[in-house]
């Protein structure tokens, strides 16, 4: 069977989004996310994605490359139909990933899937190993509620030093790139709980695809475990609530000890996403995004 490989860039064309989505028709919204369809036909979006047609045009296969938070770092995933795996279709899709990726001097890359044993044995062909393992968390919107009068949760506005404390105290100094791509991205909103006008928790948000996503959150280290985590996530609940959407999400890193603050506070888990890395990268700038 003769089939063709193509490049294309974000944002891609009407056409090839709707060959792309009826290909994935099926799958669940959770296994569609690393394949970043919401980025697909984003006029801003960095990314790039490799396609795989039959003779008679027939789309069979992509990989689909984001550079997410602009620190030319990509994630990328691939899917192929059933029906056409057995001719080695995934491993010209990577092929293709990586002149995509050379082409745009990507710093690094890191691949993933939503956890599958067949998954290993095809990344380990390719040279890559496991990284890290997330885990992806759900919650349903819930109506406003009375909280804390002693709490704000407002908006960023300059802030600036005392959340860079705030974050770097969290996690380390490779979330400052993250913080400052966010600040800046009009499509992310930086909220911050307070108390007595000092900065305790925070939360990046983004919505996609009428979903929710809550990034970047995290509660001072010297204010933990005193509820502010639990109050902050119960209000991105009632906002995504008022602004009539159907999901909250966010993800979790398997070992990360929040987790149980997360379970606590009504999320539930809905899948394992496992990242890959090329044997002998080290850099990983966006585990904290």
């Amino acid at each position: 069977m003769e089939l063709s490989l193509s490049i294309s860039s974000f944002p891609v064309d009407e056409q090839t989004a709707s060959d792309m989505a009826t290909l994935l028709e099926g799958l669940s919204a959770e296994c569609k996310t690393v394949l970043h369809p919401s980025l697909w036909r984003a006029a801003d979006a960095r990314g790039f994605v490799v396609l795989a047609y039959t003779e008679q045009e027939e789309l069979i296969g992509f990989a689909a490359a984001a550079d997410m938070v602009g620190l030319h770092h990509y994630e990328w995933s691939l899917y192929v139909h059933p029906e056409y795996r057995r001719l080695s279709l995934g491993t010209a899709l990577a092929d293709g990933i990586s002149h995509g990726l050379a082409q745009r001097q990507a710093e690094s890359e890191l691949v993933a899937f939503v956890n599958d044993v067949e998954i290993a044995g095809f990344m380990e062909s390719l040279a890559y190993e496991l990284d890290f393992h997330e885990i992806l968390l759900s919650a349903t919107p819930i109506p406003k509620s009375e909280r804390p009068n002693d709490l704000t949760i407002a908006p960023f506005e300059d802030q600036a030093e005392e959340l860079s404390e705030l974050l770097t105290s969290s996690f380390d100094d490779t979330i400052l790139p993250i913080l400052e791509h966010n600040m800046v991205d009009p499509e992310r909103e930086i909220w911050l709980l307070q108390k007595d006008q000092q900065v305790l928790a925070t939360a990046t948000l983004v919505v996609e695809e009428q979903v929710l996503w809550i990034t970047a959150f995290a509660v001072h280290p010297n204010h933990q475990g005193k509820g502010y985590g639990k109050q902050l996530l119960k209000w991105c609940r009632e906002l995504a609530y008022e602004r009539k959407l159907n999901s909250v999400y966010l993800d979790v890193e398997t070992d990360n000890q929040a987790l149980h603050v997360y379970e606590k506070s009504g999320f539930v888990r809905m899948q394992t996403v496992s990242y890959w890395k090329s044997k002998g990268d080290l850099s990983n700038p966006t585990r904290n995004n």
